[in-house]
């Protein structure tokens, strides 16, 4: 079955790929060590992950852009 890029949430996935670049680079450059970085990188993503979904204060932001959620119908 192919995937149908009309039903892509686009601006969800490109902040997620922000996201993830920047937590990244904050994770590599804090250590000299790929698996220490990577761990770094892990929790970082993670805190703004939870912190932009589910932090009141965060939503109010930019109200339109939020993670989709896999298991809504």
């Amino acid at each position: 079955m192919p995937i149908d890029l009309a039903d892509l949430p686009l601006q969800a996935i490109g902040l997620l790929a922000g996201l993830t670049f920047i937590a990244s680079l904050i994770g590599h450059s804090l250590t000299r060590n790929a698996f220490v970085g990577a761990i770094i990188t892990v929790i970082i993503f993670v805190a703004v992950y939870v912190a932009w979904n589910y932090y009141p204060p965060l939503q109010s932001y930019l109200p339109g852009i939020r993670f989709p959620n896999a298991y809504a119908p």
